[in-house]
């Protein structure tokens, strides 16, 4: 299951979060963002219960795109323990997403 978040649920869900979570930013008028989402749901199924998957519009998150260095949707950023593990942008398979963590 992929989890729908706003900046104000960051803490809670991502960066206090005791398992990993790969964060997806993106934006509904993107496209590449759109060819993701089959990826992220088949990464989501493949890794229930081991790593959770969070997306967040970018449209909302503005200041957390700044403090992570995020230019460009779609891009992944992999946290363990609150902190940043991985990180990739664009349209990616999903073993890359694997890797990340």
């Amino acid at each position: 299951m992929i989890r729908k978040i706003r900046p104000g649920q960051f803490a809670a869900e991502v960066r206090d979060c005791r398992q990993p979570v790969l964060l997806e930013f993106y934006a509904s008028w993107c496209p590449r963002c759109a060819m993701m989402d089959d990826v992220l749901e088949e990464f989501a199924s493949a890794n229930r219960g081991k790593i959770k998957v969070c997306r967040i519009d970018e449209a909302d998150a503005a200041l957390l795109m700044e403090e992570y260095g995020i230019d460009r949707v779609p891009s992944f950023l992999a946290f363990s323990g609150g902190r940043v593990t991985g990180a990739v942008v664009g349209v990616v398979s999903q073993e890359v997403l694997e890797k990340l963590f």
